[in-house]
């Protein structure tokens, strides 16, 4: 992109005589015989070139894999929302990304903005997870139109430009429209994108980008297509960790490595700060971490340019409307056999999360019949743990399925394999677990029926000695999920314990739901509550947790007995993001219209309504609900728990009536809300009452 001159290019054409390309010379034309002097020819009037009328912006928004039907907005230098266009000259409140490969194109009327411009695009990726990312446009162009990716790498950009998390700047752009000018700085996007490209220099080097001056921002030619850049993209791990009271940091590492810290960090005020001060600054001051560049991810990225061929024969089976065998040639074992072994009768090695070879080829069949399709996939990290010396060989992948309309129904997930003999290159090799197993960070706020912050914790604790931090509120723990039924509701693991950092032990057990429950009486297996506490370990409600426990990249092992071999296996768990540290009542997610003189009724529960959080959702871009539950508690019986399926990218649900038994008479009603943000952290709502 080139730079703004100092010279606005709407600046009036000069006159005649000073321009150097004039049509006609400014001297008059040659004498003659006469004494009369001739009239001059006159010289024509130069005809001014035109201001475009509108300006175009298009782009490609990924992650690697095309971020799909991402909203897109703006913001421009003086903060204030731009009015966006799309082809046909219709207002849109947002531009959105093509399914197929994350593109768009929308238009700005009426000449041009105040540059530059500030984008944003939210949406969730190829697992499930809400992002948001942000480029920009730091001066027009006299063609009126413009190129602006908008990738983990342009944020990254932006997010040392302003000294903070983009997301933060931008909903609140009118107060930040200094900041958000420094964005329009050529030396400032320079300096930056050359600090990012010493950083990342190994794994530029691994995906073949040989330019020396990468453009992060308007690269006309970048592609979704797992080359270059794109490789690169899905190979690095790339997040911004708000500080809570303390500077925001960007964090930057090899996606193949463990996740116990990140490689390099970046404190984003000192960043800001050392651009501010031009020459004399320096970004290397910025780097907090002991490394200062990420590693090497060679083994990996050379084989990701053909990782989408088998996205292709999916879809292209499906297309075909294949029966569940043609899909078989598309799985194959795991490299590393899980441990214990299938027992005979059983599929191969293939497994993925207690999903055998014949429900993967029976759930792409039912993608066939339904005709919908997968998108290009993501790559998550490594499978292989710990990860072999000569690099990764089995990666966890994931595809969003969309039907013909472009709408996303599900989240395909499963692992990988390369291999140089079969076509495609790339199989479904499954990740040799018997189930799911994942540890959360979580925190969760009590609120009454009128959405207001209850005073203490309405979470019944069923653990330990004391609930002195079931009292907190908002509260915060960690969430063990051990998924302990399929999805025709078939058990698939008995009696478990996890073994936390600190070396102490948890046992879970099953009670007759999606997930095991904490088991704290030997002699009585647990009944479900419905409430988080089923799954919470926290301090000091259960003693044994200690701070270590909460690390960033903590280890968990799961131990339990399979229904599948109906032996003991072993699976790790690693804590993908801190603790919470943001806890503001506005995070958490809220119903539509709820208040003292509208609140939300036991009866509204019993009944069923629809349950909208459209308000919370727009505040929150960075976070989307995935689960919604009813229960409905009696004194003497089993609580009612139903769950409502959310949809992807849903922003409301209809409850599902419950119907009460004979003499089952209520005590208190609670709806569950938990919505997840983009470093993975989960933040659950409990709104209860009595009537």
């Amino acid at each position: 992109m080139q730079s703004k001159s100092s010279t606005n290019w709407l600046t009036a054409v000069p006159t005649a005589c000073a321009m150097t390309l004039a049509l006609v010379s400014c001297g008059g034309g040659g004498g003659g015989g006469s004494s009369s002097t001739p009239t001059p020819t006159p010289t024509p009037t130069p005809t001014p070139t035109p201001a475009p009328t509108s300006t175009i912006i298009t782009g490609v928004a990924a992650v690697g894999a095309p971020l799909i039907d991402a909203k897109i907005t703006v913001v421009d230098g003086s903060g204030a929302a731009v009015t966006l266009q799309d082809g046909n000259g219709n207002t849109i409140p947002y531009a959105t990304s093509n399914v197929a490969d994350g593109s768009y194109k929308f238009v700005i009327p009426s000449g041009t903005p105040k540059m530059p411009l500030f984008i944003e695009a939210s949406a969730i990726d190829e697992n499930g997870t809400p992002v948001v990312l942000h480029s920009a446009v730091a001066s027009e162009s006299s063609s009126g139109s413009m190129v602006a990716n908008i990738t983990p790498l342009s944020d990254a950009v932006v997010a040392e430009i302003l000294g903070a998390n983009p997301m933060t700047i931008f909903h609140n752009a009118s107060a930040n429209a200094s900041a958000i000018a420094n964005l329009g700085s050529a030396t400032q996007i320079s300096a930056v994108t050359s600090q990012l490209k010493t950083i990342l220099a190994k794994n530029l080097t691994d995906a073949k980008v040989t330019t020396t001056t990468p453009d992060f921002f308007g690269d006309p030619s970048f592609v979704t297509n797992k080359t270059g850049i794109d490789a690169m993209l899905e190979a690095v791990r790339i997040r911004i960790i708000p500080g809570n009271g303390s500077d925001d940091t960007l964090q930057i590492s090899n996606k193949f490595v463990p996740l116990a810290a990140p490689e390099v960090t970046i404190d984003l005020a000192t960043a800001k700060k050392q651009l501010a001060a031009g020459s004399s600054g320096s970004l290397t001051s910025a780097i907090t971490s002991t490394l200062k560049t990420t590693t090497s991810s060679t083994t990996s990225v050379a084989n990701f340019p053909s990782l989408d061929s088998l996205t292709i024969a999916v879809n292209g089976l499906i297309a075909q409307r294949a029966p569940n065998t043609s899909f078989a040639a598309l799985l194959s074992a795991k490299p590393t056999p899980p441990t214990p072994a299938l027992p005979k009768g059983k599929t191969a090695a293939y497994i993925f999360n207690g999903r055998q070879a014949v429900d993967t080829e029976n759930l792409l069949a039912l993608y066939a019949s339904n005709n919908y399709q997968l998108s290009a996939v993501q790559v998550l990290g490594c499978i292989d743990d710990p990860v072999p010396s000569a690099g990764c060989t089995n990666y966890a992948i994931a595809a969003i399925v969309t039907n013909v309309n472009g709408t996303v129904v599900d989240i395909f997930r499963d692992g990988v394999t390369y291999s140089k003999t079969t076509t495609p290159n790339w199989l479904f090799s499954g990740n040799g677990n018997y189930t799911n197993a994942k540890i959360y960070p979580v925190t969760y706020a009590t609120f009454g029926f009128d959405g207001s912050l209850s005073a203490t914790s309405g979470l019944n604790t069923n653990i330990g000695s004391s609930n002195a931090a079931a009292t907190i509120n908002p509260g915060l723990g960690l969430q063990v999920a051990i998924t302990d039924q399929d999805g025709s509701g078939n058990q698939l693991v008995g009696n478990s314990a996890v073994q936390l950092p600190t070396d102490q032990s948890v046992p879970f057990a099953y009670c007759s739901g999606a997930l095991e429950c904490i088991w704290p009486q030997p002699a009585v297996l647990p009944t479900a509550t419905g409430e988080l506490s089923d799954t919470l370990l926290q301090q000091p409600t259960l003693g044994w947790i200690g701070n270590a426990d909460a690390a960033l990249g903590a280890k968990f092992v799961f131990t339990y007995s399979s229904w599948i071999t109906v032996t003991n296996q072993t699976e790790n768990a690693y804590l993908q993001a801190p603790l919470p540290s943001s806890l503001g009542s506005s995070l958490y997610p809220m119903v539509d219209g709820i208040s003292s003189t509208n609140p939300v009724t036991g009866a509204n529960i019993v009944a069923g309504f629809n349950l909208s959080w459209l308000n919370w959702a727009a505040a929150n871009p960075n976070m989307a609900v995935f689960s919604v539950r009813t229960i409905v508690n009696s004194t003497g019986s089993s609580p009612l728990i139903t769950d409502n399926p959310v949809p992807l990218g849903a922003t409301s649900v209809n409850l599902t009536p419950t119907t009460l038994p004979s003499g089952f008479t209520p005590t208190s009603y609670e709806i569950w809300i938990g919505a997840m943000n983009s470093l993975g952290q989960r933040y659950y709502t409990q709104l209860l009452g009595t009537n």
